[in-house]
């Protein structure tokens, strides 16, 4: 019996979501967020294979992180005016830049 190796494109984007859940919970303990603490996130990439991910499996990743907002940004003139209390975050390692704003606060 063979076992099937081929990273399909469908996997590929899961597997994109699964490391952007974790950068961001590792975001969440680096800001000193509680587990409980609801957050809206708001990221921006220009690696369209990612975007897609983010798009595709945006239900899957809200819920992990427990964001009640969660979607891109529009251009460099919407980062900016991300909101003062929203702590950014870069990962070089997949070309995303996200903020986490805590909610309820």
């Amino acid at each position: 019996m063979a076992l099937e190796v081929a990273i399909t494109p469908q996997l590929r984007r899961e597997g994109l979501a699964r490391d952007v859940i974790r950068l961001i919970q590792d975001a969440r303990k680096t800001d000193g967020l509680n587990v409980a603490d609801r957050i809206a996130v708001s990221w921006q990439t220009a690696d369209a294979d990612l975007a897609e991910a983010l798009t595709v499996h945006a239900e899957l990743i809200s819920g992990e992180v427990l964001a009640a907002k969660f979607g891109p940004l529009a251009g460099r003139s919407e980062a900016a005016s991300v909101a003062d209390d929203a702590v950014r975050h870069d990962s070089s390692e997949l070309g995303l830049t996200f903020w986490i704003r805590p909610l309820g606060r």
